[in-house]
């Protein structure tokens, strides 16, 4: 008894596995429950096709299980991992220390067998195929339960029209991670990288902590202001202009608060192409950020840029959500490793991202939430009981 109630305690596997080979002697034990859960969480997963690599990995960095991927695009034309996908595996690699990431000869197949998040002081050249934002979301998961700080700066392409964007994840989704009890949590831009040969260069640093904190982001308010970043590289500054009227003449019918800062660079901080985008804002009553974006491309004119980027920001705005449609997944996971408590979040209408997280969530801990609609509007309340993650690096002050 006192053994299995020290691995209910601790979670040493040896010690799980002792006392699972004797179930006569541990069949009264009330940790038993847990020790046949645990055990369940143990093996091996197996996936097949590409969708959510990312996560998949970095749940199972955290899990602890090892996981298989196969099929990966088998049927296309191209098969097996895309440069982009083992660009991430080797940032990975840097991250986990004793990780094994074993890919076939063909590239189909990968299995990953997990080591132990180290972080500290890192660079990584993210290529030009995906942005930065593609390789820094599955980090913010990550970083918190490392063994030191992530002081990590990442080099490749900023904004694109496939990712999101850098402005959204410093002005949206660091401000979400202080509500998960993730202090000073920041990303700096030094330069800026536009498709297709990037140039970009930005800082992220992720403080450690021991556990995370329960939320309760059910209240969305109204809308008091709407801010804003038009970034133009290596173009004319009336870009930037003609982005902020187009994107003004749309939101100053709901609301007069509306600021959208120009942030023009040129020389060596501008990066290796020309680019531009445009991303926005939105700040309720209650503290809630919804953000929207949209990026530049040939053949698109600035002002269709401000249009579509009003639009996408209304369209959150319509759905009631507290957490927007960029920053579900990520606000699911940390839920889940929050302490043994009830979390609960607003979202918006669930996204395909969201309920593949939701998905793999329970196939790597166990957890599952409770969904309910609200009839008055779009939005979602998701409601879980966090599993407890401790950073066993982290000592307790």
């Amino acid at each position: 008894a006192a053994l299995a109630r020290s691995a209910a305690r601790t979670g040493h596997t040896s010690t799980i596995v002792a006392i699972l080979d004797h179930p006569s002697e541990a069949r009264h034990i009330p940790e038993f429950v847990f020790l046949k859960q645990f055990r369940r969480t143990c093996g091996m997963l197996s996936y097949e096709g590409a969708s959510h690599l990312r996560e998949r990995l970095a749940l199972a960095t955290l899990s602890g299980r090892t996981v298989k991927i196969s099929r990966i695009r088998e049927n296309e034309e191209s098969p097996g991992l895309r440069d982009f996908e083992a660009c991430f595996l080797r940032l990975l690699e840097k991250l986990v220390n004793g990780c094994e990431i074993r890919i076939d000869a063909t590239g189909t197949a990968l299995r990953y067998k997990p080591g132990i998040l180290i972080g500290g002081e890192l660079t990584h050249d993210c290529g030009c195929s995906r942005s930065i934002g593609y390789f820094l979301q599955p980090l913010l998961i990550l970083a918190p339960f490392a063994k030191q700080q992530l002081e990590l700066k990442l080099l490749g392409v900023t904004n694109d029209e496939m990712d999101v964007g850098i402005d959204l994840l410093r002005t949206v989704t660091m401000p979400m991670m202080r509500h998960f009890g993730v202090p000073d949590a920041s990303l700096r831009i030094v330069k800026r990288g536009a498709p297709p040969s990037g140039g970009g260069e930005v800082q992220l640093s992720i403080p450690i902590v021991r556990e995370l904190e329960a939320v309760e982001l059910t209240e969305f308010g109204r809308v008091k202001r709407v801010r804003g970043v038009a970034y133009g590289a290596k173009v004319s500054p009336q870009i930037a202009n003609r982005m902020v009227e187009a994107a003004r003449s749309t939101l100053n019918n709901y609301l007069p608060d509306v600021w959208i800062y120009t942030d023009l660079y040129k020389g060596k901080v501008s990066g290796n192409s020309a680019g531009f985008a445009l991303s926005l804002v939105a700040e309720t009553t209650s503290g809630a950020l919804l953000a929207a974006e949209f990026t530049g491309a040939p053949k698109v004119l600035p002002e269709t840029v401000g249009a579509e980027a009003a639009a996408a920001l209304l369209e959150e705005i319509r759905q009631g959500g507290v957490i927007d449609s960029y920053n579900q997944p990520l606000a699911l996971a940390l839920m889940c490793l929050s302490p043994e408590d009830v979390s609960r979040v607003r979202t918006g209408a669930l996204t395909k991202h969201a309920i593949g997280t939701l998905r793999l969530l329970r196939d790597f801990f166990g957890v599952t939430f409770q969904i309910s609609a609200d009839p008055a509007d779009d939005s979602v309340v998701l409601v879980c009981r966090g599993i407890g993650f401790k950073n066993l690096s982290k000592r307790t002050t």
